[in-house]
Parts: structure tokens; sequence; C-alpha cells
């Protein structure tokens, strides 16, 4: 039976022909809203999200790489960030031997990844995409940049497109903005120390339509202070503002942030992995079908947070959502209006 859902790496099958990895990398962005942020990288505000994890969400397998060597890097960078070299290399060979990659988006995952001028900008993604090109000739078909929305413009939205246009170096690549929402509810934005107010997001949204790049929102379900009912209103906002992707994350407790501090204090309690499927579902049925599925759950390695409840299993969930929609007898958008 074809999914009740619309699978994100489903829809880039059919688009490139085989199923394409995300070469996940911390380009030395930085974030403008964590303590210690420099005036460079638009330092403004103390402690950031309350949720952050402290390698501001990079892939686990880039985790262990050594950060002694300094070649690679295009502009100063905080300490401890590996050379952008080494972490392509490195991504792409992890990603061949485990899974058999062929094809490869370059993803721009740690931080805030247009957070610096956009001539700094333009170098950095231009050296990060020839270095994949050296690595992996004709592996790479897309780019992927997370930011936040008060770290985006027009002339950020410009430069992005274009590299969706071909030119006489290379290919036109499939181009995603990641935008980090979280909840369409300002009260719940200043509750969790986001920084931004949702029309921020609103803009930034806009801009991104606007210039023609494929907008993916990232909501976080179980937020405090949060029930069902404000989950799914952020759902229903997103759909309404126009998207072409999202991603779910179920609240995790990553160590190092200041949620986990406030955890031992009964501040705050994890969402309970046995509610995911049905949230998940009514989820879903309130998302347009041509809005593709990229993440239904959190992705942390054993080490970097904290397990109150067992996590979900990734391939698990997805079948458990799949079964709550089937016993609904509904799907993606059934509930549309």
């Amino acid at each position: 039976m074809d999914s009740r859902f619309n699978r994100h790496s489903e829809r880039l099958l059919e688009r490139f022909g085989q199923r394409v990895w995300r070469v996940g990398v911390d380009a030395g962005f930085g974030c403008p809203h964590r303590e210690g942020a420099t005036a460079e990288h638009g330092g403004r505000g103390p402690g950031g999200c309350i949720f952050c994890a402290p390698e501001g969400g990079l892939a686990a397998y880039q985790h262990n790489l050594p950060v002694a060597l300094r070649s690679g890097q295009v502009h100063d960078v905080p300490q401890g960030v590996p050379p952008l070299e080494a972490q392509i290399r490195h991504g792409i060979e992890f990603l061949r031997i485990r899974y058999g990659a062929q094809t490869y988006f370059l993803y721009f995952q740690a931080f805030s990844c247009t957070n610096l001028p956009v001539a700094q900008l333009r170098t950095a993604y231009d050296t990060a995409i020839g270095m994949v090109e050296e690595a992996a000739p004709g592996s790479l078909k897309g780019m992927v940049v997370s930011t936040r929305p008060d770290c985006f413009d027009a002339e950020k939205a410009a430069l992005l497109a274009g590299y969706a246009r071909p030119s006489q170096d290379r290919a036109g690549l499939e181009v995603w903005l990641e935008l980090g929402l979280q909840s369409a509810h300002d009260e719940t934005l200043a509750r969790i120390r986001r920084g931004h107010g949702v029309a921020a997001y609103v803009e930034a949204n806009r801009l991104g339509g606007e210039a023609g790049l494929k907008r993916a929102v990232h909501v976080i379900l179980g937020l405090p202070g949060e029930g069902r009912a404000q989950m799914l209103d952020t759902v229903r906002f997103v759909n309404d503002q126009g998207v072409e992707g999202i991603k779910f994350h179920d609240l995790r407790l990553a160590k190092g942030s200041s949620l986990a501090l406030q955890f031992p204090l009964g501040e705050f309690m994890p969402l309970y992995p046995g509610r995911l499927p049905a949230l998940l579902a009514d989820c879903l049925e309130l998302l347009d079908p041509s809005v593709e599925i990229m993440r239904l759950c959190a992705d942390f390695s054993g080490d970097l947070a904290i397990n109150v409840f067992p996590p979900p299993e990734k391939n698990r969930l997805y079948a458990a959502v799949e079964a709550e929609l089937e016993r609904r007898g509904t799907c993606q958008g059934s509930r549309v209006t």
C-alpha cells in the first residue's frame, strides 16, 4: 500500500532517480542569539533558545572529527569547528559506506546558516559546493540552508535562488530554505527564549517563496506550556502560510541545554513517546497533501540527550503513524479546509 503521507525521501527518488542523502556540515556561521556570539556573527542576545544543544544540531556522525587542523575554512569561525573539507569528505564517506549513497544534498545544518553578510555567505557556499564536487564529482543535486527567520532577508533570498539556476560551472541545484519556527504562538516563543516572534517567520517565509525557494519549516511538539490544541494550531498556521516541506521534532532534553538544567527542578516533563503516533496523525491530516514530510521525530545519538523515556525508533514510529492513519481511514490532508 502507498504511504498515507507525502514522504520527502520518495519525492526525491522520483525527482532524481535514486535516493538522495544529506551531507550535514557546520560551516562556522554560529548563531546571533547565543551567548558569546561574536560581533562578526551578529551576536545580540544571551543564552539562546532553551532547547538548543551545544553543537547546534550538527549531524551525529560529524561530532568526533579532529578540530586541531584549520585548513578549509573560508572565514573566522568559533573554536572547535572541524575543517569544512574534513566534514564533507567524512560525511560523504560515512554515507557511502553505511548506505551506499551516490547522490547528495549539501546541508548547511548547524546553527544559523545565513548568519553572515551576503558576500561572505557566497564565498562559504561556493567553497563548500566546490569541495563536494571535488570529493564526489557529479553527485551534488541540491543545497539545504537551515536558519532562523530573523537571520534572513531579501538579499540572502536572492543569493540562494541563484544556486537553483544553471551556470557555466554547474547545473542548477534544488535549493531548500529551512526556517525554525517551532511554534506559531508568541507566548511560547518567549517562554522558550526564541528571540523572535511569529511575524519574523511570516516575513522570511514570504521572501523565500517570492524568490522561488523550496521552503521547509521546523515545528517542535511538546514545548513547555503547550497542549494538543496549541500544537495543532501551529500546523494549521504553517499550512496556511504555505510551505513545501515540514520537519516535526518531539522535544528532547539535549545535554547542556537550558531545558535540561530545568528538568531536575521539575520545571519540565517531556512528551510521552506513546502519544506521538496519534498526535502526528492529527498533524498530518491538517497539512496539504503536497507538503513533503521530511521528519517525524527528533534525531539524537544516545549520548547527546537525557532520555527520560525510551526515545521512539524512527522506522517503528513511521510504521505506527501509517497504522494510525489506516485505522482512521484518513491520510495527509484529510482535514484541510
